[in-house]
């Protein structure tokens, strides 16, 4: 498990994450609603260009949102005592790991069998 003096740097790297996250998000909130949709007014490139660049906020949105929830995740396990421990098979997820992931909710053991399955769909 982890000592006091890591824990504390990972909670505090959690949350000054987390207001960052929140604020990006915020600034791409407000940007998306200044953003007109394309329209018949455009030339067809201009609109595959506005297109793309939607469809490539929107996948960045939703991966500052995922990671968000697993920022969010790791400071309520921290709270209720269960911060470090593999959400699957119960272990003490390696310091080193946290070190590296403070927001990581399997050890590298599950992890790697999470990716091989989902890698032969």
């Amino acid at each position: 498990m982890l000592d006091e003096k890591r824990m504390e740097r990972n909670k505090k790297w959690l949350e000054e994450k987390r207001a960052r996250l929140q604020e990006d998000l915020g600034h791409m909130e407000t940007a998306g609603e200044q953003v007109e949709r394309p329209g018949l007014g455009t030339h067809m490139a201009d609109q595959g260009s506005e297109v793309f660049e939607q469809a490539k906020s929107l996948a960045v949105r939703q991966q500052l949102q995922r990671t968000l929830e697993l920022i969010n995740r790791a400071l309520d396990k921290m709270a209720n005592g269960t911060y470090g421990v593999c959400e699957r098979c119960q272990e003490g997820i390696d310091p080193a790991r946290l070190k590296a992931q403070p927001h990581a909710t399997l050890c590298m053991s599950c992890q790697v069998r999470l990716e091989q399955g989902s890698s032969s769909r």
